[in-house]
């Protein structure tokens, strides 16, 4: 979308929402029409977001979900019952409202979201999935003044240079999206965060209010089944197609926020709960596929770990289930401002030989780099840099187990790439 790319990034803005305010002003406001499930968090807020919008689905809701950032079209973003918007709406949108949002001086993800909240009010949703970009009293999506339930899913460490050096001050920042008397959900997170949102509201605890029992993975179909348990309830055995326990605590906040919304008018009962919950379709988290490239069978596991918290979940799931009993080969990406060497440290006891591709992002480490970081726990011989994600695939042999990690962008060209070429 070049008219989108035309606007400036976030990272050149001056914080505020006063841009996007002004954008939605002369249109109306049409993000106070629409009924809202606002979310924020460091890790898993992707994951929640889309298992709530399933559930709402399945209930027969017209569910809008806003996430970011996308893996491969921008189209992604901005859904309706799990329909991408089309390049041709998007396009239309985007030239409809440009010449308010250059006067505004609206960035990037500013006229991205300002778009969703058009676009889903105009499709008449019943309800909307909204989650944040960065952080979230200054995120562009807090233009939301009264949502229905907030969830915070998670609190780490992350973009310090923006939210703080402290886990305090970063769950300051993701409370900032708490508005009122609003139902707020909290995801497991340290006690020291909790107690920063505790000042502000009353939440429901993930551990406390409701929580997830482990029960087994299914390796054939990668997918996993769990006990939710709250204080009125349990649903036995509930399924999910997504692998790692952090991911049947993601599912439990959702199976929570369903239980907020029936009272709140809703109806959501167990059989919409498991049917959406079940149906989820949700890229690059720890997403295992076997292709045959080039003549060779390649088993991948690609996963969008992008900071040390994700990593230490990635490598629990990793050691759960059995891939940690022979070394692998990891094909590493990672972004500037992330603590790499803490990440690096973390998988190299994993890897038998290490891959770093160039990726399409100026943000993005160059491999040279990288590999110096590497070169502290691994020989020379096994570490190779890569022109792109699609020459990796000349350095892999016939019937490997591969790990794409360390960046979603990463994760995205991969997805894009096999999409392509998987015959």
């Amino acid at each position: 979308m070049m008219i989108l790319k035309s606007l400036k990034e976030y990272e050149s803005m001056t914080i505020g929402l006063s841009r996007i305010k002004k954008l939605l002003e002369s249109l109306g406001n049409p993000q106070k029409k629409l009924e809202t499930v606002h979310i924020a968090g460091t890790n898993g807020k992707g994951s929640s977001a889309t298992f709530i919008s399933e559930v709402l689905k399945a209930g027969g809701y017209k569910t809008a979900l806003y996430t970011s950032p996308h893996l491969i079209e921008v189209n992604e973003r901005i859904k309706i019952n799990g329909e991408s918007i089309s390049s041709e709406i998007l396009e239309f949108l985007s030239k409809r409202h440009l010449k308010k949002a250059l006067e505004f001086g609206l960035s990037y993800f500013e006229y991205l979201t300002a778009l969703a909240f058009i676009y889903f009010y105009e499709q008449k949703v019943d309800i909307s999935i909204i989650e944040t970009g960065l952080g979230g009293r200054f995120d562009a999506t807090n233009i939301v003044e009264k949502p229905l339930v907030c969830v915070i899913a998670s609190i780490a460490l992350e973009h310090q240079e923006i939210l703080g050096s402290t886990i305090e001050k970063i769950a300051f920042e993701k409370a900032g999206i708490i508005k009122g008397n609003t139902h707020v959900i909290c995801g497991e997170m340290p006690r020291k965060a909790l107690s920063v949102i505790k000042a502000k509201t009353n939440p429901y605890v993930y551990g406390i209010d409701f929580k997830s029992v482990y029960d087994k993975v299914d390796v054939v179909t990668y997918s996993q089944k769990f006990n939710y348990i709250d204080k009125k309830i349990k649903f036995h055995g509930v399924e999910i197609p997504l692998l790692g326990k952090h991911q049947s605590k993601n599912a439990s906040v959702a199976i929570f926020v369903a239980r907020i919304l029936n009272n709140l008018g809703y109806c959501l009962d167990e059989a919409h709960i498991r049917a959406g919950l079940k149906s989820v379709v949700f890229q690059g988290r720890f997403d295992i596929r076997e292709v045959n490239i080039r003549s060779k069978k390649i088993k991948l596991i690609i996963d969008g770990a992008h900071n040390v918290q994700g990593i230490n979940v990635f490598l629990k799931t990793f050691k759960q289930l059995g891939f940690a009993s022979n070394k692998k080969i990891f094909v590493f990406a990672v972004m500037k401002e992330k603590k790499y060497n803490v990440m690096i440290k973390k998988i190299v006891p994993f890897a038998k030989m290490v891959i770093l591709p160039y990726v399409s992002n100026n943000r993005a480490i160059v491999p040279m780099i990288l590999k110096q970081k590497f070169l502290k726990y691994i020989d020379q011989n096994k570490i190779y840099i890569a022109d792109s994600v699609k020459s990796t695939f000349n350095i892999i042999d016939n019937n490997e187990t591969v790990v794409f990690l360390g960046s979603l962008y990463l994760v995205g060209e991969v997805l894009k790439y096999i999409s392509n070429k998987n015959e």
